[in-house]
């Protein structure tokens, strides 16, 4: 909006906004005027008709009121009336509808409402309202007079605003009529430059301005001219600076090596794409900067700066324009070698440095990388080098001295020439293929040197491509393994030696057990006669001793065997779903009693989160849970016994459990807590100790916690009491895992009078307890001395069983066995039960695997040896106890008892259950699988883990059954009751025969299968 515009809207507002405001005040008064006078008017008429009807409202003079009425409505402007007293209406007229609708009150009053001015007067006398007067006044004429009034003033209004308007113009255009010339000439300028000049009238402060502007533009006239003639110069100086710097710049960022120029305070003043890419630092991170800052490392500082500063002092550098090479600092932080030459410029302005700056690094690289590969091409290892068509262009000197030829002789030849001829075509075919698709072979092979000596050697080779991706060369390493062959030669010698050496123990352990276990068979079996016959108390007393003395020392024997076999790696953990909770219960109660002897206490507290099923050894833990609570017991004379459980921790299904035993004893001496679980290591080790031991029960729970993953540790102070602790892993398992316990009745097998028994036992004292034992049993028992004599007897007379033991002179055990089963006739069927005191991993499964049909471990126990004789001749009887047994009285697991190897029926019905088709291919998994778990029954029998052999024979005896097995499943069932009654003896000589029957169940079943199904 223009200046001219402004002053004439200016103008213009004012004026109409006075006249408006004037316009207003006079409607304003007009309205207030006329309403003063209306209400002065309705007033005056309803007091002076109020007067007039006075007399006739006090006498009630209806007639006259009506007549008053009539003549009031008939009044202009009147629109109705109404007289009433305080109970009726005594007259009314006119326009009752308004009448009705006007509001009424108690005291005298007017009102305006709807064009229409309503009063209302009281008539008093002597203070007392006889009636009320109610009049209503039209005020539509005078609103009509207002509307006419207000519309003569408006059209005059407008009138005097167009006047307004028009003086507002005039008056704006002459005030502005200098200014816009100014304005005019301001523009001709703009579009013609400075010199234009305006005509000036008038002395006024605008006039003053116009001559200022003459003025002005004299002067911008002639600096324009000076300003354009330097701005022609200005260009053609630009241009050939442009020009110069296009140079420069093409210079810089066609070199090969970075150019950094300085001036003399250090800061960047060019610096190219070169720079950037060797240093990492960006162009505009750099140029204003002083470049010491950014790639002269920290140490090299003060040097460079001393340099420039004695440079400029003397005009002097000893390393200008020189190649040297130094380190320089990249932008991330490492450093890295330079080769630089610095040269000075003299200039006006000062001078300045530039420096061509190449990365050596790749060089340095590839010149090390050259001298290692010279220096590995003559290693020890030799080497050669040949090209695509198999040609040799290089070899080392190893290679000379390995193979005899020099390199002149195998020059330009194939490697062939190596060849020992004792590999096939297809063996070297094997061997390109090999480089050609996947670029390298390796191996071992047979080479030829010179002489023509075959020798072994490990062979390397490797493809070389070029640039373009194809094969160029190959490159050969090879070592003389010779050596190496012999020492794994020797190595395997002393394997050989060392497993003759473990062998020798084993056996040596097996013949100390026998010799060892043989008298004391006898030493316990006579005892155990003895204690049979009637003794005095003091004798029994002695008798007992005796007894407990032989049951001591089996107990030393077997903690060395025990010991023995982890010395030489033969003792195997189980690993079966047992009752943690219930195991360290029974713990406790095993050992009550002694710790009741010594009126000691003994507790067992386990951790609220200690799972009550999990899996691993319970045999072997039970055995560590005795032996650190007995020693406990041992050494504590007051006090008592804790065993506490917890959980260390549980992840991947692993439960890591903690258990502690802690006593009041008599503690052990910080010296001897070190070697506490040395073997054969005893805290009094003096000839009158009180305590006596092997002191290997400890080692063996340090061997046995450390086969389960653990360690086991002890705290104690000397005269306060022991704390001994053990970790170990376990699996987490679930009550569902764990094979169900069931209870029948115990039954102990006895076999009939008369049954003929032959005993084949070398020593004397053993033969006359087994002979009293099975006599005192009325059984016929005839004696031989080794495996020839019962050879030759079993020839002669016939016996219901054998009672074989293992080592005997002249013929062993297990040699008789097998002569025996050689036989002809019945007498090679017939049950020879081992007799053996050998206790290592492996025993059973080779008296079973010479055909002996179960075996009894010395020192014999009574019960156990009528036990078994019973299970393996026929029409034995059964005696009833009041205890628990493992099997039903009535399960018969002999390998003759009832019962099918393949029932038919079963097979028939499982043909209709799923289709003929694919029984035999269900036949094939269950054999498949079955045959498994017999390997894991076989294990389980050796480890003696009757946990695993009651679910093993659980699960076998569930598919034996569905499968048609029925001999296989009785079998299965009987041992998996006698393992839920706890009878393990029995339970594991039953088991040996689970392999036989098995197997012929298998063969039988496969055989079946083969045939088909309709």
């Amino acid at each position: 909006m223009s200046f001219r515009l402004k002053t004439i809207l200016s103008i213009a507002l004012i004026g109409s906004i006075l006249l408006l405001v004037l316009i207003l005040s006079m409607i304003n008064f007009l309205n207030q005027s006329n309403q003063t006078q209306l209400q002065q008017r309705a007033d005056s008429t309803s007091h002076l008709f109020a007067r007039t009807v006075k007399d006739a409202v006090l006498s009630t003079d209806l007639a006259s009121l009506d007549s008053f009425i009539k003549e009031i409505v008939n009044m202009p402007d009147m629109v109705y009336a109404r007289i009433s007293n305080n109970q009726f209406v005594l007259a009314e007229g006119g326009n009752l509808s308004r009448l009705n609708a006007s509001s009424t009150g108690t005291a005298e009053r007017s009102a305006k409402t709807d064009n229409m001015l309503a009063t209302r007067v009281e008539i008093r006398e002597a203070g007392r309202v006889y009636g009320v007067i109610e009049l209503g006044m039209s005020t539509a004429s005078v609103i009509s007079l207002l509307s006419d009034a207000r519309n003569w003033i408006i059209v005059i209004a407008s009138f005097e605003l167009a006047l307004i308007v028009i003086f507002s113009y005039a008056l704006g255009t002459y005030l502005t009529r200098q200014l816009q010339r100014l304005k005019i000439a301001s523009e001709s300028i703009t579009q013609r430059g400075p010199g234009v000049q305006i005509k000036v009238r008038g002395s006024d402060e605008v006039a003053q301005m116009a001559h200022a502007f003459n003025r002005m533009s004299s002067s911008l006239a002639e600096n324009y001219e000076q300003l354009s003639n330097s701005i022609k110069t200005e260009k053609r100086m630009t241009a050939l600076a442009e020009s110069n710097q296009a140079k420069n710049n093409a210079i810089l960022n066609a070199s090969l090596d970075a150019l950094i120029t300085i001036d003399e305070q250090g800061n960047v003043l060019d610096y190219n794409k070169v720079a950037e890419e060797t240093f990492g630092w960006t162009s505009s991170e750099v140029i204003g900067n002083n470049l010491a800052q950014f790639i002269i490392p920290e140490e090299q500082r003060a040097a460079h700066h001393s340099g420039m500063k004695k440079y400029l002092q003397t005009k002097k550098g000893p390393v200008l324009n020189k190649r040297i090479e130094l380190t320089a600092q990249h932008k991330v932080g490492h450093t890295f070698p330079i080769e630089i030459n610095i040269a000075p410029i003299e200039t006006q302005q000062g001078t300045m440095f530039t420096a061509f700056i190449r990365d050596i690094s790749p060089r340095l690289q590839a010149e090390t990388e050259l001298r290692l590969a010279a220096q590995t091409f003559e290693s020890s290892e030799a080497i050669f080098i040949c090209e695509t068509n198999g040609a040799i262009i290089r070899t080392n000197r190893a290679f000379s001295r390995i193979t005899g030829y020099e390199h002149a002789e195998v020059a330009g030849k194939n490697p062939r020439i190596l060849s020992s001829g004792q590999h096939s075509q297809e063996y070297y075919q094997a061997m390109w293929l090999s480089l050609i698709v996947h670029g390298k072979w390796s191996g071992e092979i047979y080479n030829r040197r010179k002489n023509g000596e075959i020798y072994p050697e490990y062979l390397n080779i490797s493809s070389i491509k070029n640039g373009d991706g194809e094969i160029s060369h190959y490159i050969a390493h090879f070592m003389d393994i010779s050596e190496q062959k012999r020492n794994e030669e020797n190595l395997r010698k002393a394997q050989r030696e060392a497993e003759k050496s473990n062998e020798s123990k084993s056996r040596f352990l097996a013949a100390m057990s026998h010799e060892i276990r043989t008298p004391m068979n006898a030493v316990l079996g006579i005892l155990g006669l003895l204690r049979d016959t009637k003794l005095s108390d003091r004798q029994l007393e002695l008798v007992q001793t005796g007894r407990d003395s032989g049951e001591l020392l089996l107990t030393i024997i077997n903690d060395i065997l025990d010991f023995t076999k982890m010395d030489i790696d033969k003792l195997q953990l189980e690993n079966s779903v047992f009752d943690l909770h219930l195991l360290l219960s029974s713990c406790n109660q095993l050992l009550a009693n002694l710790a009741h002897k010594k009126s000691l206490s003994l507790t067992l507290t386990l951790a609220e989160d200690l799972p009550q099923f999990v899996k691993g050894d319970p045999e072997r833990i039970r055995q560590i849970l005795i032996n650190l609570i007995n020693n406990a017991i041992k050494f504590t004379k007051q006090g008592g016994v804790a065993l506490s459980a917890s959980v260390d921790s549980i992840a991947g299904g692993i439960v890591t459990l903690r258990c502690r035993v802690k006593d009041t004893g008599i503690g052990i001496r910080k010296a001897h807590q070190n070697s506490l679980f040395d073997e054969f290591t005893m805290v009094d080790q003096t000839h009158s100790r009180k305590y006596e031991g092997t002191g290997l029960g400890l080692a063996i729970c340090k061997r046995l916690v450390s086969l389960m993953n653990g360690n086991i540790s002890v705290s104690s102070q000397l005269g306060e009491g022991s704390t001994f602790a053990f970790t170990i892993e376990l699996q987490m398992a679930q009550e569902d895992d764990s094979p169900a316990v069931l209870a029948v009745e115990q039954t102990e097998h006895i076999p009939l009078a008369n049954t003929r028994i032959l005993l084949a036992e070398d020593n004397p004292a053993n033969q006359m307890v087994i002979k009293s034992i099975l006599e005192f049993a009325k059984l016929q028992v005839d004696v031989v001395g080794n495996g020839c004599e019962a050879l030759e007897v079993l020839q002669d007379r016939p016996y219901d069983l054998v009672l074989m033991d293992i080592s005997m002179p002249e013929m062993d055990g297990m040699t008789a066995t097998r002569e025996i089963r050689k036989l002809s006739g019945a007498v090679r069927n017939i049950p020879i039960i081992a007799l053996t005191a050998h206790h290592l991993n492996g025993d059973k499964e080779r008296f079973i695997a010479a055909g002996m049909n179960d075996y009894l471990s010395k020192p014999i126990d009574r019960s156990a040896t009528l036990s078994c004789i019973a299970r393996w001749t026929p029409d034995s009887q059964t005696s009833q106890k009041n205890n628990r047994d493992r099997c039903a009285a009535d399960e018969k697991t002999s390998l003759d008892d009832g019962g099918y190897f393949v029932d038919e029926q079963v097979l028939q019905q499982l043909v209709r259950d799923t289709n003929a088709e694919i029984v035999p291919e269900l036949i094939s998994l269950y054999i498949e699988d079955s045959q498994a778990r017999v390997v894991l029954i076989n294990k389980a029998i050796t480890k003696q883990d009757v946990n695993t052999l009651e679910f093993e024979a659980h699960t076998l005896g569930s598919s034996a059954v569905a499968h048609g097995n029925d001999k296989l499943h009785k079998l299965m069932r009987s041992v998996e009751h006698l393992c839920q009654q706890n009878n393990q003896p029995q339970a594991l000589e039953q088991a040996q025969q689970i392999a036989t029957v098995a197997k012929e169940s298998f063969r039988l079943l496969a055989q079946r299968a083969e045939q088909g199904f309709a």
